[in-house]
């Protein structure tokens, strides 16, 4: 006795047309990635930037020259220092690095792309991150202000 032969199912086309579109989807994220990076890393430098003009304004105006020292020097200068960084690690997301770049390896492009990704998104977190600790720097230089 044999066993009988069964037949493949036909696909099925909505299944056929979603995995499509999962496709086209990730496609498209791939695509916009670098660009999504860099777009953000715009926002944070704005953002920083402004942050960091009003801050200064603040304090020319707040009149403490040679009437701060010690630790309250400290937490007034921690803003200026992290917005600082922030502004210079989103600056790096858009300084370009050199690519040595196989156009013929599809393996070798894949990796300078995950590289390139990598370090702009590295970047973008640290701006982010000290974006963060900046404005809790200073609402703790404000803290104290408003405190002494």
């Amino acid at each position: 006795m044999s066993a009988p032969i069964l037949k493949p199912e036909p696909p099925d086309p909505l299944v056929e047309e979603t995995r499509a579109f999962w496709r086209d989807l990730g496609k498209t994220l791939i695509r916009e990635s670098i660009g999504t990076i860099d777009e953000t890393a715009r926002q944070i430098v704005g953002v920083a930037g402004i942050l960091e003009g009003l801050y200064f304004h603040a304090i020319t105006f707040g009149d403490l020259r040679g009437k701060v020292s010690g630790w309250p020097l400290v937490v007034y200068l921690a803003p200026i220092v992290l917005l600082l960084f922030s502004l210079i690690a989103g600056l790096l997301v858009f300084f370009p690095d050199r690519y040595r770049l196989n156009f013929h390896s599809s393996e070798a492009s894949h990796q300078v792309y995950e590289r390139v990704v990598a370090s702009k998104l590295r970047l973008l977190r640290i701006a982010g991150g000290c974006l963060v600790l900046a404005v809790v720097a200073l609402f703790g230089a404000v803290w104290v202000y408003l405190r002494g």
